[in-house]
């Protein structure tokens, strides 16, 4: 039988030439070449073995990095502890000095001020202006932080005068020192003994007086009055016309006469503002009676929406008139002591002012803020420690004796 013909590969040209060579692949074929195995299995191991040095030295190095870390842990372990152990040091040394300087800080306090009450045996012998007093020292402690406390303390009594007979001389105004020599004893009696009323003609002089001692009793914020006999809603410092007709109502207390003083007024709901019938002002006495159904009153000054001031004791004016006092706007007023003039302001701009009559001076030695509302429905706010505009930038000017200190 015939054999069957294999195809051999194509024949290799040699460079350089046409002639044509049998391949390896013909070589082997034929038995003329020898396998080449061997050689892979060489390389893939001498590659095998460069691989896992390599992964050998990277562990190495990894090793090497973790102890080196390991190193500074431990290291920056050691000195955390020691600023630790510092810082507690130091905080504890500062503690110590903190608490002596506090010692020494209550022992100074002591000196100065007369902390306890139940010590009745000294009794200080006061000559104020004239006017003889005797007073338990125990009892300057009843008002807290006063002046008055200090001054009769260990750090400062021996510099306070002495008369002739050795009392110790105060040149106070005697009839308002009387009233705080009343009330210190009444307290010792009864912490919660009621301030005393100051009469009008001393008010000023009580309020010099209470803000040189800083006797802040004596300087307590103002508000509307709760006793005011009329149909007005008063909810704090809101007041509100329930019945039509005019209402008048004031504050607890007249203005600061120890300096200039301003209150202001937000309209919170007016139903018709382009009419008259909502005022605000000062009054020299707080309403009582029929007084309270009218704004004509001998000695005050009213400022009525729409129709301008209503007084019978105002020497000149320059007020603008025809003033709506609409919701939303705010009105002031600003007394001045020194001249005994009144400045207007709407929407915290000086629409006017007003300087009272001479004569009548002497029917005005305190002026109460007053407030009067015709039509139902009105409501207003009262804010006594606003600070009026041409004292935004220096010293405050308010309607509260605490803000006027």
């Amino acid at each position: 039988f015939p054999l069957p013909l294999r195809r051999l590969p194509p024949l290799r040209r040699l460079p350089g030439s046409g002639t044509r060579v049998p391949g390896a692949g013909m070589l082997a074929q034929v038995g003329g070449g020898a396998p080449r195995g061997n050689d892979n299995e060489a390389l893939i191991e001498s590659s095998f073995r460069r691989l896992l040095a390599s992964i050998e030295s990277e562990r190495e190095k990894l090793r090497s990095t973790w102890l080196s870390i390991d190193k500074d842990t431990k290291n920056t372990s050691q000195e955390l502890e020691k600023l630790r152990e510092d810082t507690e040091e130091w905080c504890l040394a500062e503690r110590h000095k903190v608490e002596t300087l506090y010692k020494r800080l209550d022992k100074m306090r002591e000196k100065m001020s007369v902390l306890y009450p139940n010590e009745k045996g000294e009794v200080l012998q006061i000559n104020c202006s004239g006017k003889h007093f005797s007073l338990p020292k125990g009892a300057l402690c009843c008002i807290e932080g006063s002046y008055l406390n200090h001054m009769f303390s260990d750090a400062f009594v021996h510099n306070v005068p002495r008369d002739t007979h050795g009392r110790f001389f105060l040149d106070f105004n005697p009839a308002c020192f009387a009233i705080i020599i009343e009330y210190l004893q009444a307290m010792q009696r009864t912490p919660d003994a009621p301030v005393p009323v100051v009469p009008p003609e001393h008010q000023q002089n009580m309020d010099v007086l209470a803000e040189a001692l800083n006797l802040k009793i004596f300087l307590r914020p103002n508000c509307i009055i709760t006793d005011h006999g009329t149909s007005l809603r008063v909810t704090g410092n809101v007041i509100e016309a329930t019945h039509p007709g005019w209402q008048i109502i004031t504050a607890r207390d007249p203005l600061p006469m120890s300096g200039a003083s301003y209150f202001e007024i937000k309209i919170l709901a007016n139903p018709d503002p382009t009419k008259g019938g909502l005022a605000f002002g000062v009054c020299g006495h707080q309403p009582k009676g029929n007084e309270v159904f009218s704004i004509k009153m001998a000695d005050s000054v009213l400022y009525n929406s729409h129709s301008g001031l209503v007084s019978q004791c105002v020497a000149m004016e320059n007020v603008s008139k025809r003033i709506h006092f609409s919701a939303g706007s705010v009105v002031g007023l600003k007394h001045d002591i020194s001249t005994r003039s009144l400045h207007w302001y709407f929407n915290r701009l000086c629409v006017g002012s007003c300087a009272l009559q001479t004569e009548l001076l002497e029917d005005m030695r305190v002026l109460y803020p007053v407030f009067a509302l015709y039509v139902p429905g009105q409501k207003i706010q009262v804010d006594f420690r606003s600070v009026a505009p041409s004292a935004s930038h220096g010293k405050p000017i308010t309607g509260d004796r605490e803000g006027a200190m």
